[in-house]
């Protein structure tokens, strides 16, 4: 269970968590595309952030790269940041 968040860098405003279900072996772009649905915005305008430990952020910018090879743990957070 991934939970995202939507972050507006600009207005420094963090959203509502939502959880979403996604498996490991899916990749950086699969995941993009997930988000995008749940935010109801297109994939091109997202970014993605891993929260690892200690709250150290991380972006996922290789879109062939399974989140597995990514390091996802069960219980990550993701940021999705909206690119206007």
């Amino acid at each position: 269970m991934l939970r995202v968040q939507e972050v507006d860098l600009e207005s420094e405003l963090i959203g509502v968590v939502h959880n979403m279900r996604i498996s490991p072996s899916r990749t950086v772009a699969e995941l993009k595309i997930a988000v995008a649905a749940q935010l109801t915005v297109s994939h091109h305008d997202v970014r993605c952030v891993i929260e690892r430990y200690y709250n150290t952020l991380r972006l996922l910018d290789v879109p062939a790269k399974s989140l597995l090879d990514e390091g996802f743990q069960k219980t990550n957070k993701v940021a999705g940041q909206i690119i206007d």
